[in-house]
Order: structure tokens, then C-alpha cells, then sequence
């Protein structure tokens, strides 16, 4: 039953996320106003917003214009309801880190969806994560002041030294600021893990996609998408990692 019901918020949120990044990106409210179709700006009935239902019942197209259905929609609610179960399974029986983790996977899918589709990381969203990331770490007492602080500077002025070396050719701001994020969210251990897993990551991607000529070299890669992907493992794995790593290496 609580696995049904994990996965059943999960897509309920994740259809939020949906609303919240097309919305955000035509600067309308995120919490007033019908959703529309993208194609023809019908309001969409009650009965097409079931999340995942009512695209499958659609076949994908839009019921007044019959134009196909952005893709999104599906993926990241299904996505989003398949972390939310993950995140029940792996986390210790703890409604309070449960529900931190579901916050934390919640930004971390619209900052990774943003920057893939749009190619920025907006402060809209980092930010409001790093007040909550500091008060949940705080009340639950998981990671330590210390170690998120500490972590927030060591991998916020990781990217601020980038930033300032290649005069904002090599990085965003939004990575900055990602980067802050990252250190409060998992703290500095698992931080740098998150932070040596999104290189290694997107090392592999981009040389699979240079190697099949999807991309050049000057190709501009979405960097937050890694970030915010090795962040959502180290989240649940990285302590093993990084246990692992020491045991390996040391």
C-alpha cells in the first residue's frame, strides 16, 4: 500500500513540476490560471489532467487540436514517481527524512529538466532549495551545520573559481549557485562524491555523443543536468561510494 502510495505522489507532484517549469519559462503564475495545450491555448478539461491516464487515454494528442503532446509531461511524472518510491524504499523509517527527500528530488528534477530543455539553472528555483535544504538538515540533525556549511563554500567556490578564470566562458552562474546547493543539500563528503560522479558522468555522455556525431566539440552541454543527477545518487548511495572508494583506493 505505501509503495502504491509513494509512487502515486510522485506522479501527482511531478505533474506540479511540469506546470511549474512550462510556466515559468512563459512567465505566467505557477499557481493561478487553467493548464492549456502548448499548441492551440485550449484550457484542458478535469478530465485530461489525470497525470499519465490521461496522456495514454489522449494517445499523446491534444483533444480540441489533435497536436501531438509534449513529451515531458509523461516522462517526468513517471520519473518523478519512481524516485519518490526509490527514495521510500532506501530511506530509514523516518517520515521527516522521507519527506526531506522527496523536497530534494523534487528540485532537483525541475532544476535538471530546466536546464536540459532550456540550458539554464534559475535562482527561482536553487535558491528556495537552499533555504530548505538548511532548515531540514538543521531540524533533522542528519548532516551536520558544519559539514553543509563548509560544504556549500568548498563546492559553490569550486564553480566561483571556474566562473572567474574563464571570465563566465567555461561556466554559469546558475552553476555557482547549483554548486551551493549541492554542499548544503548532501554536506562535504558526500557532496564531493556528487561532485566526482557529474564529471565522470558527463564525461561518458558527451563522449557518446561526440562519438556518434550527435554533437561537436563547441556544442554547449547542459552541465546542471549532471550535477543535478550525480546529486539525486549521492543522495541515497553516496556514503557507499564513497566507502567503497576508501576501501578500494586506500
Amino acid at each position: 500500500m505505501f509503495y502504491a502510495l509513494s509512487l502515486l505522489i510522485g506522479i501527482c507532484i511531478g505533474s506540479f513540476l511540469n506546470a511549474a517549469i512550462f510556466r515559468v519559462q512563459d512567465e505566467t503564475s505557477v499557481w493561478k490560471g487553467r493548464s492549456k495545450c502548448m499548441k492551440c491555448q485550449e484550457p484542458i478539461g478535469w478530465q485530461d489532467l489525470i497525470p499519465v491516464v490521461s496522456y495514454l487515454r489522449l494517445r499523446g494528442r491534444c483533444r480540441k487540436c489533435e497536436q501531438v503532446i509534449d513529451w515531458q509531461y509523461p516522462v517526468v511524472e513517471l520519473v518523478t514517481g519512481l524516485l519518490f518510491l526509490i527514495a521510500y524504499v532506501l530511506t530509514p523509517f523516518s517520515f521527516v527524512l522521507l519527506l526531506r527527500n522527496w523536497i530534494f528530488i523534487s528540485y532537483l528534477v525541475i532544476i535538471f529538466v530546466y536546464d536540459l530543455r532550456y540550458m539554464y539553472i534559475l535562482d527561482r528555483f536553487t535558491i528556495p532549495a537552499m533555504i530548505l535544504a538548511i532548515i531540514a538538515n538543521l531540524w533533522i540533525g542528519s548532516i551536520s551545520p558544519t559539514s553543509f556549511l563548509i560544504g556549500a563554500v568548498v563546492l559553490g567556490g569550486f564553480f566561483l573559481g571556474q566562473f572567474l578564470l574563464s571570465k563566465g566562458t567555461w561556466i554559469g552562474g546558475g552553476d555557482i549557485r547549483m554548486g551551493v546547493l549541492m554542499g548544503l543539500m548532501l554536506g562535504l563528503e558526500q557532496g564531493l562524491v556528487a561532485l566526482f560522479l557529474a564529471y565522470v558522468i558527463g564525461a561518458l555522455v558527451s563522449t557518446s555523443l561526440l562519438i556518434t556525431g550527435k554533437v561537436t566539440r563547441k556544442t554547449a552541454i547542459p552541465f546542471g543536468t549532471f550535477l543535478t543527477l550525480a546529486t539525486l545518487i549521492a543522495l541515497f548511495f553516496g556514503r557507499d561510494l564513497l566507502n567503497w572508494y576508501l576501501h578500494f583506493f586506500l
